[in-house]
């Protein structure tokens, strides 16, 4: 059985550092700055003496000006791009210092990532970095230019694909031991006597079922990756969350594809018991598959 869910999401990683740059620790205070009116900036001169708040970097497509896109960012400063070639940097004016961890200067910081994630291909800048002036942020995007168009140019056209597999029984214990000949006798031997088990016979008994689910979890994650792979482009397994949950995983997939895979989802279902469920979430942006980079000026 395969169940198409929504999952609604507002966390964005933090996945690119720029070394030198302003990473301010949980204490501290905000310092407000005036709006700011100007164009995008293509030079990365000072428009002004404030720093430069920085948001992500991103492949704008042929599409610089962004037209229709009017986004505020941290403490009400409109949010520009600082241009090298054919990629930029998101920033917009905020003083050099220290920045608090919270829900204020949080919110702008994921809402503008994701907007322009949901346009363009992008990686998420570390909370918090702040580099003194334009010209800075200028000089770190010329400097790794070769790292950061190679990492954006892996993502480009890409979105991401959410898959779960869960038993669907009402107990796994029951479910192991009606399934597995040797730990039903082991069972058996240790309960079905005139004396109560022990306390080591009840602890072997756990990891011997411990040991049966996670060669289980194993085995059907290669099946469903496997049968996967055909509409994807990487994967990435995160570690099962729920006790009945037997993968979890995210596909990297074509922008153009998304509903090959869903299909594809299908027919690896098929290839289970009734007893496994199959969900599927998507499409997404790919902030799963978006590399750490550590920016040098």
């Amino acid at each position: 059985m395969v169940q198409e869910e929504k999952i609604e999401s507002s966390r964005v990683p933090d996945l690119l550092e720029i070394a030198g740059s302003t990473v301010p620790p949980l204490a501290g205070s905000a310092v407000s700055s005036q709006r700011s009116r100007q164009s995008p900036d293509t030079s990365g001169q000072s428009r002004d003496s404030e720093g430069r708040f920085i948001y992500a970097v991103i492949l704008p497509n042929g599409n610089p000006d962004f037209v229709g896109i009017d986004l505020i960012g941290l403490d009400g400063c409109e949010v520009y791009m600082i241009l090298y070639r054919d990629i930029a940097a998101i920033v917009s004016d905020y003083p050099v210092g220290a920045i608090k961890l919270i829900r204020k200067n949080l919110s702008p910081y994921h809402d503008v990532t994701r907007r322009f994630a949901e346009t363009c291909t992008t990686i998420p800048a570390r909370f918090g970095q702040i580099a003194e002036d334009g010209e800075k942020v200028l000089r770190v995007l010329r400097r790794n230019y070769p790292r950061i168009r190679l990492e954006l140019a892996r993502l480009d056209q890409k979105v991401e694909m959410g898959v779960k597999v869960f038993w669907e029984v009402d107990n796994l214990f029951e479910y192991f031991v009606k399934t597995d000949a040797e730990l039903r006798s082991l069972r058996d031997r240790i309960f079905f006597r005139q004396s109560p088990p022990t306390t080591l016979e009840l602890i072997a008994l756990g990891g011997v079922v411990s040991d049966r689910m996670n060669a289980r979890k194993e085995a059907v994650s290669q099946k469903v990756v496997s049968a996967l792979r055909r509409a994807s482009v990487e994967e990435k397994l995160d570690e099962p969350s729920e006790e009945k949950m037997v993968m979890s995983g995210w596909f990297l997939v074509s922008k153009e594809r998304p509903q090959d895979f869903v299909a594809m989802v299908h027919e690896a279902a098929c290839l289970l018991g009734k007893e496994y469920a199959v969900k599927v979430n998507g499409p997404w942006v790919p902030f799963n598959f978006v590399e750490h980079i550590e920016l040098e000026i």
